[in-house]
């Protein structure tokens, strides 16, 4: 058990406990400042201490996520490794509202989901960065509008919509619940809010060691599992919430990490030779079911 001695930037993200057990002590792109830590009270896994306000400003300002991460910055390589979870998305979307729905995807990045949700006949899209150089990319590619907003403003400025989405932002937040509320704020009555976050009860974690090493990264300051999202979701006001696991990447990639101890980088990663989809789509299905795969959706009403 670890009591840390800074309370402000040592607290719990979900239940403001201050007791916490070691999970990593090194991430893979911070060697010393930062560790990750399970709080002992509500079982919220997350980053300590806390980045400050002003230390995440420049860090999305820069784009140090991926550059961090030694990500080169090519829009079509970049489009061609994300079209698995852009696809997914939009069939998410396509499935779930008619394409008279408003929606508001938050976080947009590069504006993959953004550009194909419009060309998929929702022009009523809205995209929202708070990156300088990844709006910029974005805006550079898609007809839809993909703008600079703090959501912590509110609606006044850009509006209420039908739909939000928020696709591997909340673990990025340092309050998750008030930035969970905020959104909320978003959205019109009864409108659908649908989050997706890595899983941190991932089954890959628990058979490679260098996956283990690999996972940490500055970035993520909320490593959720089923539990502690649907936890959160409540705190912050929302009702309805169904929790859906969606498993991203395939057996290339599982087979990388138990045999070379490494991602599987060579060719965008959730392609697999379609003679082999079956058996790759019942490993994904396997894992759903189990809630042990690598993402996690909350889709709730507000």
């Amino acid at each position: 058990m670890v009591k840390l001695p800074n309370k402000q930037l040592s607290r719990c993200n979900l239940c403001g406990g201050g007791k916490f057990k070691l999970v990593k002590s090194f991430l893979r792109d911070d060697q010393a400042k930062f560790k990750v830590y399970d709080c002992q009270q509500c079982g919220h896994v997350q980053l300590l201490p806390k980045p400050t306000a002003e230390d995440d400003k420049e860090f999305y300002d820069q784009n140090q996520q991926d550059k961090n991460r030694g990500k080169e910055i090519d829009y079509e390589k970049l489009a061609a490794n994300q079209r698995f979870d852009t696809d997914r998305h939009v069939a998410l979307i396509r499935k779930l509202f008619p394409r008279k729905v408003s929606v508001l995807d938050i976080g947009a990045g590069y504006g993959f989901f953004v550009a194909a949700l419009h060309d998929a006949g929702f022009k009523r899209v809205k995209g929202i960065e708070i990156s300088r150089e990844r709006r910029t990319i974005a805006q550079a590619h898609t007809p839809a509008q993909i703008l600079e907003h703090d959501v912590a403003a509110g609606a006044e400025i850009i509006g209420r919509y039908d739909v939000a989405t928020l696709f591997h932002v909340l673990e990025h937040t340092t309050d998750p619940i008030a930035f969970l509320k905020q959104i909320k704020t978003l959205l019109k009555p009864k409108g659908t809010f649908i989050c997706e976050v890595p899983n941190v009860s991932d089954q890959l974690l628990a058979n490679s060691r260098e996956y283990h090493d690999f996972y940490w990264i500055r970035a993520h300051l909320n490593y959720f599992s089923g539990q502690t999202l649907k936890r959160a979701f409540t705190a912050a006001g929302f009702k309805k919430i169904k929790l859906v696991y969606a498993q991203r990447y395939g057996l290339l990639n599982l087979s990388n990490w138990l045999l070379y101890g490494k991602p599987q980088i060579e060719r965008p990663v959730f392609e697999i030779n379609r003679d082999y989809a079956a058996v790759d789509d019942y490993y994904r299905e396997l894992l759903e079911r189990k809630g042990r795969s690598d993402a996690l959706l909350a889709i709730a009403q507000a």
